[in-house]
């Protein structure tokens, strides 16, 4: 099993100066000299330095251990930036004693080998810790962390440490109390809607004005708010709806309606979230999103519907289950995706 050790160290050892820096010590059970970084684990320890030697304590365990070791002094070839010079230091632990001899440089960090008393052994490095800061999870976060952040393209990462990487969005901070994440776009040059959301590119527009086609894929379970608004144009969008407070799977379930034939599936079982007219709470709210309630009924595009009835302007999600219409069936005019109107999808 890997012994991950996170220990505080003096920056410029080799001069015995006082500043501290956090450094980690890694090492494996299997002598190949090649460290196998999995299965690793962190001890935090308060690192004393004189000179040329250290000594350092656990803080966290509740097993005494202790770290005793020090840097001989610089052999005459450089390694990077520092100059290399040899490592050795043993560790104390349970009664038994653990010894660990490498080089290298107090820039670039050690490597080398550990022995323990029951004929173990293993490699290791020591060095530098590298300190990775992470990306906000929405623009709401950007937004409560800096009050005067302007709209444009932020880098975020909704689920965090989980599969999906960080990726550039859009965020409103003016519109309706600002903090709103753009994940989805549809391009007004691609008319015929979706099957499956799995369908789009996982990475939206990051423009609100005339963007490409795109589709956030990744976990919504760091935003609550959603908007979405229809037959935008040049001069604004035809309509918006909007709901808070929802869950992660209420937000998925609107999120699905991107694809009429995961829209169909999903809405077959389980009901769509209802929606509002306007961003206030006391606006005209539609239960599941539909002006007709008729659910069962193709045509009714759900939270792809105008619920505006002075427009009846419809989206992008008309598809093979009705190809002869332009938007749903109900539609007054064209508002599709006919190369004049796209569609925008923002949570917050």
């Amino acid at each position: 099993m890997m012994n991950k050790i996170t220990a505080i160290l003096v920056a410029s050892i080799s001069c015995g100066a006082s500043a501290s820096a956090q450094w980690e010590l890694f090492s494996d059970t299997n002598l190949n000299g090649v460290l196998e970084s999995s299965n690793a684990h962190v001890q935090k320890l308060d690192m004393t330095v004189l000179s040329n030697t250290f000594s350092a304590t656990d803080l966290v365990a509740t097993e005494s251990i202790l770290i005793q070791g020090e840097f001989e002094h610089p052999n005459t070839f450089e390694l990077g930036s520092g100059t290399v010079q040899r490592v050795q230091f043993t560790i104390s632990k349970d009664g038994r004693r653990f010894y660990y001899l490498g080089q290298g440089s107090s820039q670039e960090g050690y490597q080398g080998t550990w022995y323990g008393p029951n004929n173990d052994s293993g490699d290791f490095t020591l060095g530098p810790k590298v300190n990775v800061v992470k990306a906000p999870v929405s623009c709401a976060q950007i937004l409560s962390e800096n009050p005067e952040a302007a709209s444009g393209v932020y880098s975020i990462d909704p689920d965090g440490e989980g599969v999906h990487d960080s990726f550039d969005a859009y965020c409103d901070m003016d519109t309706d109390e600002g903090g709103w994440t753009l994940i989805g776009t549809y391009a007004r040059t691609e008319p015929g809607g979706k099957e499956r959301i799995s369908e789009y590119n996982p990475l939206p527009g990051v423009t609100a004005t005339d963007p490409a086609t795109g589709l956030y894929q990744g976990s919504l379970s760091a935003f609550r708010d959603i908007r979405e608004q229809v037959a935008c144009d040049f001069a604004g969008c035809k309509s918006t709806a909007y709901q808070s407070s929802l869950n992660e799977a209420e937000l998925d379930m609107i999120r699905y309606t991107w694809g009429y034939k995961d829209q169909q599936e999903k809405q077959a079982t389980t009901p769509l979230p209802d929606c509002r007219t306007r961003y206030v709470a006391n606006g005209t709210t539609y239960t599941n999103c539909l002006i007709n309630p008729d659910r069962n009924n193709m045509n009714v595009i759900g939270w792809q519907r105008d619920v505006h009835t002075s427009h009846h302007a419809c989206w992008l999600g008309h598809g093979l289950y009705f190809p002869a219409a332009q938007g749903s069936a109900r539609c007054s005019y064209n508002a599709h995706a006919n190369g004049t109107r796209w569609g925008l999808l923002w949570v917050r």
